[in-house]
């Protein structure tokens, strides 16, 4: 049986990166990514030199 991780990277167009549930957004309702990010790994901290939207 294969041991590599399953990995799933959502990108999202035209959203904040605090615009998230689990982020502490009082107004989003964001459950299912929520719970994704809750039982994975969530970069917080992430950078974008030139963003390519917007």
């Amino acid at each position: 049986m294969d041991k590599r991780p399953n990995i799933i990277l959502l990108m999202a167009d035209q959203m904040r990166g605090d615009c998230l549930g689990i982020a502490g957004h009082s107004d989003v309702k964001t459950p299912f990514l929520d719970a994704l990010a809750a039982e994975g790994v969530r970069y917080e901290n992430a950078y974008s030199a030139c963003p390519t939207c917007v």
